[in-house]
């Protein structure tokens, strides 16, 4: 094998201007634990397939419309309609109305963390 070849993700990073309220989006509405802290500015997620998400504050705020050019990566999770539902009663803002069906059994949707980044979901119904 070629010794650039790529393998796949490794983690996830998202970077957020206010930490605290990150920490506390991620950790509570979302679930993630904490492995460790890095800095008084970052800290680790571990996620259950090996990998993790990497959350930095300190950098500055911009508003993402659907349509913006980025950079996205996708939650597995077992139900998107139950994570919504919890989202939603958290009060998360979402872009789509309700998880859309993407092919059999998989459904989609997309939401903005507290920071304005925009994340999405896929599970079964």
């Amino acid at each position: 094998m070629d010794k650039t070849t790529i393998k796949g993700i490794a983690f996830g990073s998202v970077y957020t201007d206010d930490i605290a309220t990150a920490y506390k989006f991620y950790s509570e509405v979302l679930g993630l634990k904490k492995q460790f802290d890095m800095g008084d500015q970052a800290c680790w997620f571990e996620l259950l397939d090996d990998s993790g998400l990497y959350l930095q504050g300190g950098n500055s705020k911009r508003d993402y419309a659907m349509e913006t050019m980025r950079t996205a990566f996708v939650f597995n999770v077992p139900s998107a309609s139950a994570m919504y539902e919890k989202l939603r009663e958290a009060g998360v803002k979402f872009i789509h109305d309700e998880p859309i069906e993407m092919g059999p059994g998989n459904y989609w949707f997309m939401f903005y963390d507290p920071s304005g980044n925009i994340l999405e979901v896929l599970g079964d119904k």
